[in-house]
This record gives structure tokens, C-alpha cells and sequence, in this order.
């Protein structure tokens, strides 16, 4: 794959952060429905990527965002949000981590042989 190639595709595996920040931008008052939108754009990224293995990394991906999160507003108070819905984080946070965590392995394959 010539460098020009992995470029674009990065920037493709790139788009939904941006639409997410988009939707948070937008939807930021209704954290159910910036939840149900999170997951379904996810599940459906995941679902028609040809890398079923995702679905375990963006669920561990969904743990790990959500103890980072909880322990950062819960036990250390370095941050707090406005709307929290459990443990101190709005409920669609993990499921943005566990994108993330897709969104890097992805990259990351691209990236492998730069």
C-alpha cells in the first residue's frame, strides 16, 4: 500500500471521531440519546467492518473508558461532568472509549509497515 493510500485511509478510520465530536456538540444535553446514537453508529461500524474480533475490543475498550472515567471523577475528582448519569460520567462516555479503541487497532494496521 503506497503512502498516499495509507494516508487516506487513516483519515477515512479518522471520519466518525469527528462526526462523534460533531453529535456531541449537538446532542450534549440528552446524554440517553447521544448514547443510543453512539452505539448504534458503533455497532453498525463494527458489524460491517470485515473484523468481527472488534465487538471483544470495543466491549473492552467500553470496561476500560468506564473505570478510567468513574476513578477520574469518582477517587482522584480531577475532572466532572454536568450531566453525569452513573458513576460521575454521562452513560455514552465509555461507548466513545470503546470506539476509540477500535478506531486505534484500525489505524494502527494501516499504520503497521510506514
Amino acid at each position: 500500500m503506497k503512502l498516499t493510500e495509507k494516508i487516506s485511509k487513516v483519515f477515512i478510520e479518522t471520519l466518525p471521531i469527528f462526526f462523534g465530536i460533531l453529535l456531541s456538540y449537538l446532542f450534549w444535553e440528552n446524554n440517553m440519546l447521544l448514547f443510543i446514537i453512539y452505539l448504534a453508529l458503533t455497532l453498525g461500524l463494527i458489524y460491517f467492518h470485515k473484523d468481527k474480533i472488534e465487538f471483544i475490543i470495543f466491549a473492552y475498550g467500553i470496561l476500560v473508558g468506564a473505570i478510567v472515567e468513574i476513578i477520574g471523577t469518582q477517587v482522584s475528582g480531577y475532572q466532572s461532568f454536568t450531566k453525569p448519569d452513573f458513576g460521575g460520567i454521562p452513560i455514552w462516555l465509555p461507548v466513545v472509549w470503546g470506539y476509540g479503541f477500535v478506531a486505534m487497532k484500525r489505524i494502527s494496521f494501516v499504520l503497521k509497515n510506514l
